[in-house]
């Protein structure tokens, strides 16, 4: 963003208002840093317990003032330019992440690890994910790509298109996204499309109000996901957030599409 954040001393202080960047701070033992974060922090559990300030995108600037932070840090695909511009006038230092693909994440887990001065720990996360992305491209490779569509929700049903974290899972797991580019990354459709796409799987995820997401394709007996019985769940955490857990979502998704499970693949973790 053509910016620089310069800070006196590593951060001790840390409030996240990314559930992503909550769990990778948490992965690299600086729980007790975090003294901020947002309701949809869920993981690991004792995100849960950590002083709430609101929303990612409209947090409460009060509710972050009152904690004192050294560091604060955004995603420029949830925050926007006013709030940011509103908290440096404050006088709060914010670092801002913007991963959209894997290579992004990696990126990013490497520089939360400088940042807060855990580089080694940060340096080990970055090459285990990146040691998972090589192993699952060599064990796809030479098959035939599967026609994928993922969709975020299905009310109203919400897809994932190229330039999203779900499309570069599914190109790394061996599979072709069935949703073309367009103005929106996560574009919604409707029946027309889907039946027009008619992909061999697809992959839903779960969630409080839709605990059943499979369900909903049920209504069309003749695409070829539904005939063959390839709907698959998968948990919106693996997929749609940029950190650790990644990790399972790509196990999730190349069992899903080439049946292969990750447990006989060698995953090291490099040092």
């Amino acid at each position: 963003m053509g910016r620089s954040v310069e800070l006196p001393a590593t951060p001790q202080r840390i409030v996240s208002l990314v559930p992503s960047v909550t769990e990778i701070l948490f992965a690299l033992d600086l729980g007790d840093r975090i003294v901020g974060v947002t309701r949809f922090c869920t993981y690991p559990e004792e995100a849960k317990s950590k002083p709430q300030v609101g929303d990612y995108s409209n947090p409460s600037l009060e509710a972050v003032l009152l904690q004192h932070p050294d560091l604060v840090i955004l995603s420029a695909a949830s925050a926007s330019p006013a709030l940011l511009g509103r908290m440096e006038r404050l006088g709060l230092s914010v670092y801002i992440i913007y991963p959209h693909g894997i290579a992004e994440t990696i990126a990013t887990i490497r520089a939360l690890g400088q940042v807060t001065g855990a580089t080694l720990k940060g340096e080990q996360m970055a090459r285990q994910l990146a040691a998972t992305v090589e192993q699952v491209r060599t064990a796809v490779a030479g098959r035939k790509r599967v026609r994928v569509l993922f969709c975020a929700m299905v009310q109203p049903l919400t897809v994932a298109g190229p330039e999203t974290l779900a499309d570069d899972l599914i190109t790394i797991a061996g599979g072709e996204n069935v949703v073309p580019a367009g103005p929106a990354r996560y574009p919604t459709w409707g029946a027309e499309a889907l039946l027009l796409a008619n992909p061999d799987i697809i992959i839903v995820s779960p969630h409080p109000g839709t605990p059943n997401p499979a369900g909903y394709f049920a209504a069309w007996p003749v695409l070829t996901a539904v005939k063959n019985h390839r709907i698959v769940s998968v948990s919106p955490d693996w997929v749609l957030r940029p950190g650790p857990r990644l990790i399972l979502g790509l196990a999730s998704m190349v069992k899903a599409i080439h049946g292969i499970d990750l447990e006989t693949v060698s995953l090291p973790v490099q040092p």
